[in-house]
């Protein structure tokens, strides 16, 4: 995940790069030196970025996961209804 993040954000950020230097008018080597660093700085941002998402997915999985376990543990606790025949009243005196 983390590795995905950084590749697709460095690619789409060298793109941009490249289309925004060429639209001005720079010389090819000045367009590819900023659009290579420009990538470079991506591909960190994007792993942070990466990383970050992975803890928070972690953590939430995590905490998901206790919820379930604790409602799993109170429900085989409670003790289970018991169903009692239906009395029709008193008994006659004999």
């Amino acid at each position: 995940m983390i590795g995905r993040f950084g590749s697709k954000l460095a690619l789409l950020a060298f793109a941009g790069a490249l289309l925004a230097g060429i639209a001005v008018g720079n010389a090819p080597a000045t367009v590819l030196t900023r659009a290579l660093t420009v990538m470079i700085v991506a591909l960190f941002v994007g792993q942070l970025v990466g990383w970050t998402s992975r803890l928070v997915m972690r953590d939430h999985l995590q905490n998901r996961k206790a919820e379930l376990e604790r409602a799993h543990l109170e429900a085989s606790q409670t003790p289970a209804p018991t169903e009692s025949a239906p009395t029709a009243g008193p008994e006659p005196v004999r």
